[in-house]
């Protein structure tokens, strides 16, 4: 029998060897995969809270831009434009002031602000601004009178043209360029061309609302044909706990009940652009309460923090965040946070 003694296998210390280098190679790759994966989650909550931050402003911006609209009766005052429902000064129908802001980073919010469910601004949260935007509704395409109104109480002749049903309530601004009031429609309207339209006193029963409008006896002056009749509303932002606990965007459009927006939203701050000499130019940026006249604003300054709905493996010790002259923070949950800031003009109220 022949014996072939080069043929041998790997001693122990061969196979140890391999076996070390094996597990550092697969650490290697574990370490390059752990990396990978904190890295798209990191780059993950950025890009979320990017997209929160995006849907948020753009939001407020949109109505901002829209804010104060009262046709072509300009200069405003008291002759020129008259709120003629029953409640003219409450939060949601205050439209001879195109934006109204409350101060809350410091005690109670100033000026002071109804909190009631059915009539203000319920849970809002205490830290943070809320502002009021009384803007043109975009769903509803403006109307035109179609006959002359000779003035009075009695209903209107209007030409909706392809436009959709008005429900009950729906606060509407009559103006051509001599005057502009606002008033509401006592009755539901279907969509069509030519209606009547209603304007009642008394309550106006309106389905599934929380805060009901309603004429008062005022006389309207005379209108031409062809008057420009728009649909408006006031949308007003806060800040909220949601269900889960969590700060959240919020929104109440005209008088609808508040409905939740952007999770993640944790303060609000606003200044607002005082023109404080009549050249129509911001003379001074200043917080709610210490706005000395609302229709001498013509930008407000928005900064909003969000924050992670999840904690990250840095925990960010010690930042803070300058919110338009507030700092916040620093914050010990690990939660990443962004910073957004931005100035939308009031268009309607500059020349």
């Amino acid at each position: 029998m022949i014996h072939d003694n080069k043929q041998r296998g790997f001693s122990i210390v061969e196979l140890m060897v391999a076996m070390l280098i094996s597990v550092l190679l697969l650490g290697g790759v574990l370490s390059v995969m752990y990396t990978s994966r904190i890295t798209y989650d990191e780059n993950t909550r950025i890009a979320r809270l990017q997209e929160y931050a995006r849907s948020s402003i753009e939001l407020m911006l949109r109505d901002l831009r829209s804010s104060g609209q009262h046709g072509c009766a300009r200069p405003l005052d008291a002759g020129t434009f008259r709120n003629l429902l029953v409640t003219p000064t409450a939060v949601r129908y205050n439209f001879a002031v195109a934006v109204q802001g409350y101060e809350g980073t410091v005690g109670p919010f100033a000026p002071a602000m109804p909190t009631g469910a059915a009539t203000g601004i319920p849970n809002a949260l205490a830290g943070n601004d809320v502002i009021a935007i009384r803007t043109v509704r975009s769903d509803i395409p403006p109307m035109r009178l179609a006959a002359p109104f000779a003035g009075g109480t009695g209903t209107l002749d209007v030409d909706r043209t392809n436009a959709p049903a008005l429900p009950a309530g729906t606060p509407l601004l009559i103006s051509d360029c001599e005057f502009a009031n606002v008033i509401t429609n006592s009755a539901a309207v279907a969509s069509g061309a030519s209606v009547l339209l209603a304007r009642a006193t008394g309550p106006i029963a309106v389905p599934g609302s929380i805060q009901q409008p309603g004429n008062t006896t005022v006389p309207l002056p005379p209108y031409a044909a062809g008057t420009l009749i728009a649909a408006v509303e006031t949308v007003t932002y806060y800040i909220r706990l949601n269900a889960a606990g969590e700060p959240a965007l919020w929104r109440i459009v005209g008088n609808n009940p508040p409905q939740e927006l952007v999770e993640g939203v944790e303060r609000l701050e606003l200044q607002y652009g005082e023109d404080t000499n009549g050249d129509q130019l911001v003379d001074a940026y200043r917080n709610a309460n210490a706005v000395g006249n609302w229709d001498n604003v013509l930008s407000i300054s928005i900064a909003m923090l969000l924050r992670s709905p999840d904690p990250s493996v840095d925990p960010s010790a010690g930042q803070t965040y300058d919110m338009l002259g507030t700092v916040v923070g620093p914050f010990a949950d690990q939660r990443p946070r962004l910073l957004f800031t931005t100035t939308a003009n009031v268009r309607n109220r500059t020349g």
